[in-house]
């Protein structure tokens, strides 16, 4: 199926509470599991010196997450959309972990135009995390160009996003699958963003050719790829 891009921000009020509304715990704590298993393979510890970014936190499901997970962290949650980083902040608010959420902050800033001193981020990224980002970026380099800029050597990265079906008729089965538990608004989104994801292929073919083979690209299951490592 061929990729068709779709807007790299969602505004729509009516978008951002459907999917500030929605459920996806179970997909959110599976990745948190995830991340927290490739730091114990590695042998990598997180405390107070270090720092977690999450990418495209939206409304701050992730970045909550990883706040109280690693709760001796910084954590900082930043989207392009003023409309997640206000309901971010409104969820942060309103949190029954609300006090154990005083590591956590929100930035509202243009993914594809960051770079961590614009931030007065007084640590190097330890972490750097994003869960359904990669098929909002129109363009694959402004994606990687972003995460080169924020990383050192010592960075890892772990990046989760949906992978492109087959064909039209996979997609609408994942559409009708995902419409017997969300709303209207939050089932044609999902769609738009299965046709606007990449494939596994695309994604190892792009770190293959730019001097990014120091990250790994893996399937996860049918729906979802993962990219991950240092750059």
């Amino acid at each position: 199926m061929e990729r068709i891009p779709e807007p790299e921000l969602m505004e729509k009020k009516e978008q951002v509470i459907s999917y500030d509304e929605a459920d996806f715990s179970e997909g959110e704590i599976t990745l948190i599991n995830q991340i927290n298993h490739y730091l114990l393979e590695k042998n990598i510890s997180l405390s107070e010196k270090d720092l977690i970014v999450d990418l495209g936190c939206g409304p701050g499901n992730i970045s909550e997450k990883l706040a109280i997970r690693w709760p001796n962290t910084e954590v900082v949650g930043i989207d392009g959309s003023k409309e997640m980083i206000l309901r971010a902040e409104h969820n942060k608010e309103i949190s029954n972990n609300k006090k154990n959420l005083k590591n956590l902050r929100y930035i509202c800033a243009d993914i594809k135009d960051i770079k961590s001193t614009n931030f007065l981020l007084k640590k190097k990224i330890s972490l750097l995390v994003s869960n359904s980002l990669i098929h909002h970026i129109t363009h694959l380099e402004d994606f990687f160009n972003t995460i080169r800029s924020l990383s050192s050597s010592s960075t890892v990265n772990f990046h989760k996003d949906l992978k492109r079906p087959l064909d039209e008729k996979c997609a609408l089965e994942l559409k009708e699958q995902c419409s017997t538990k969300y709303n209207e608004i939050l089932t044609n989104d999902y769609y738009a963003s299965l046709r606007a994801s990449y494939t596994f292929k695309e994604l190892k073919n792009f770190t293959s050719d730019n001097d990014l083979s120091s990250l790994d690209v893996f399937e996860d299951g049918d729906k979802y790829l993962i990219v991950y490592g240092n750059v």
